[in-house]
């Protein structure tokens, strides 16, 4: 730890602080009030501290608003990274003990996280270039939450240590404390991770500063997309549908082929779906396993099976079934069994479903572009960047007419681009290593001219965002110009019409097709699922007299329908998706908690000095 410690700890030190008490008051958008009191013991005159507050957070900005501290004379600094409250008066020195209440509101907003909210904050950031002695800190939450999952960690950034902290939940508070003194560059972290949907009203916010482009930026950026949609309206717009009502999945496909046609792309949702669509064929049963109750109550589901799947089964589904029981023992699987286990068999399957239509001639989806076609849309997505190097560059050169040099430079970045589609569309059967090269090359290429031209070139970091924006956008017009072949018309034309028979099937018709097979209903739950439609087909039943499934065990409502079973299915679908696609994280835990996090690794914190 001597070795890796900043070497700034051993400098001399004008100030240390005896204790800093934090408290968090957590709203339900992911927002922070909050009330630091920092007691400060300086060794000599200063005028006064600084507090910085980073403005960023993960991939997202953050914002910083009602900063206040009252009794003391502060200046508020901003620059386009952090907001620096500099406390404290030119005209006039600080000596001994003082003491600094500082408030403000920390605003995260939405996160990134698919699956899982979370609340990862830095109660004190490894920006301090002094000892603090003690730290206190409370952290109430808007809604309860798993104490478990609660972890808290102190060290030197990405260390996972926890024996420096010592905490409690009561209710939905969290209160807590140092047991040693933090070093200078120490960090303190809490690390919670939450349910999906515990934020509420969360937005993601813009990066600070200026957004006004100047005027000549705004016809480049408009032409391009421009003509980026028109490209897409005449090369890569699909024939026009007419969906007519079908009353069974297209040529017999199971339900994540059925994902993959409507949107076309693999979710993890429609691998998950195969495991219902098993089980209504006979092929496995489902146990249902509760334990706790109220907010604490876990799901465990227990998978039972019957028989191999049939020989003509796709090759993709004999994988992630056998699998599947691979991770069990006696033919019986729980999903506890496929945490952090399973998640690369998912992933494998995605690509394997999206082949098995790319592979097969006959069921292949959309039409593959051409060389000339991928030039030419290159090209466009490239011309703002093209344009933002050449004014890059006028501040480095001094004239205008060496300005233009940033024109052939762009180049670094047109041919990966070009290389990169041409193997994409299939017109360059070179290797691997040839999409790898322009990936990388045009990378770095891309990496080394923003900063040239940001940093170097004194160009606004917005002007480049935007330029990249345009292009950005031009490259999505790209990403949906494959048009679908004749194959793909009619196979999304009848999963539309099988979608819509889903959403508004009559009523009389239904009792006749539940007369004829009075296990209808669940041959299609798996499909209504998929599709997010798995309400609305429960409703069409209510009235009916539905039996309960044999392949489900653990239905807990006293009186059956199919409203209630949907429920449960609902519920369990979700645990099985969980638990399926669940990876182990890439930051480790310590202690007891198993909430993950590491220290300085969370939003806010930052630090400060004195001057």
């Amino acid at each position: 730890m001597l070795l890796t410690a900043p070497l700034s700890l051993w400098a001399d030190e004008y100030f240390v602080i005896d204790h800093y008490q934090v408290d968090i008051d957590v709203m339900e958008n992911n927002s922070y009030k909050i009330t630091e009191v920092i007691d400060v013991n300086f060794q000599t005159e200063r005028h006064g501290i600084y507090r910085t507050l980073p403005r960023r957070f993960d991939e997202g900005w953050v914002k910083i608003s009602n900063i206040s501290v009252p009794g003391h004379e502060t200046s508020i600094i901003k620059s386009s990274d952090e907001v620096e409250i500099r406390i404290g008066s030119a005209d006039s020195y600080v000596n001994g003990k003082v003491s600094y209440t500082i408030s403000y509101t920390y605003d995260v907003g939405a996160d990134f996280l698919n699956d899982m909210d979370e609340f990862n904050h830095n109660i004190i950031g490894d920006q301090w270039d002094t000892t603090i002695a003690a730290v206190d800190f409370r952290i109430k939450m808007p809604k309860s939450f798993d104490a478990g999952y609660v972890n808290c960690t102190s060290g030197y950034y990405g260390e996972t240590n926890s024996s420096n902290v010592e905490w409690e939940v009561k209710s939905k508070t969290i209160t807590g404390r140092t047991l040693l003194p933090l070093n200078n560059y120490e960090a303190l972290t809490v690390a919670l991770p939450l349910p999906e949907g515990y934020w509420e009203g969360a937005v993601k916010h813009k990066k600070p500063g200026s957004f006004l482009f100047t005027i000549l930026s705004y016809p480049l950026y408009v032409i391009v997309i421009v003509l980026g949609f028109v490209l897409w309206y005449k090369k890569g717009r699909d024939n026009k549908l007419f969906p007519s009502v079908e009353f069974d999945p297209p040529e017999d496909m199971n339900p994540s082929e059925i994902g993959y046609i409507i949107d076309g792309r693999v979710d993890n949702k429609d691998v998950t779906s195969l495991i219902l669509y098993w089980a209504d064929r006979g092929f496995l049963e489902i146990e249902e396993e509760t334990s706790g109750k109220g907010p604490f109550k876990k799901k465990n589901l227990h998978l039972f099976k019957l028989k191999e799947l049939e020989a003509s089964a796709a090759e993709y589904e004999k994988k992630v079934f056998n699998k599947l029981f691979s991770l069990g023992s006696a033919d019986k699987v729980s999903t506890s069994d496929l945490t952090n286990k399973f998640y690369s068999t998912v992933g494998t399957a995605k690509t394997d479903i999206k082949k098995s239509f790319d592979d097969n001639k006959e069921r292949t989806i959309y039409v593959k572009g051409g060389a000339g076609f991928t030039f030419l849309t290159g090209l466009l997505a490239a011309l703002p960047i093209m344009v933002i190097l050449a004014e890059g560059f006028l501040p480095l050169t001094g004239s205008g007419p060496m300005a233009l040099l940033g024109i052939p430079f762009s180049l670094f970045l047109v041919i990966p681009s070009l290389m990169i589609g041409s193997v994409i569309t299939g017109q360059n059967t070179g290797s691997k290593a040839t999409l790898i090269f322009a990936i990388l090359f045009g990378g770095f290429s891309f990496l080394f001219f923003a900063m040239l031209t940001v940093v170097a070139g004194e160009m606004p970091i917005y002007k480049y965002l935007a330029a990249v924006a345009s292009s950005i956008i031009v490259s999505i017009f790209i990403s949906i110009m494959s048009r679908r072949t004749e194959y793909g018309d009619k196979i999304l034309e009848k999963t539309l019409g099988f979608k819509e028979f889903i959403k508004t099937a009559e009523k009389d018709k239904l009792e006749m097709m539940f007369e004829s097979n009075p296990q209808y209903f669940y041959n299609i739950l798996p499909y209504a699922i998929v599709l997010g439609l798995s309400d609305k087909w429960s409703a069409h039943f209510e009235g009916l007299a539905l039996e309960p499934p044999k392949w489900y065990r653990g239905y807990h409502y006293n009186t059956f329908s199919a409203a209630a079973f949907t429920s449960t299915m609902n519920s369990s679908f979700k645990t099985l998706n969980t638990s399926m696609n669940s990876a182990p994280s890439s930051s480790g835990s310590s202690g007891s908690s198993s909430g993950g996090g590491f220290s300085g690794g969370g939003s806010g914190g930052g630090g400060g000095g004195s001057w």
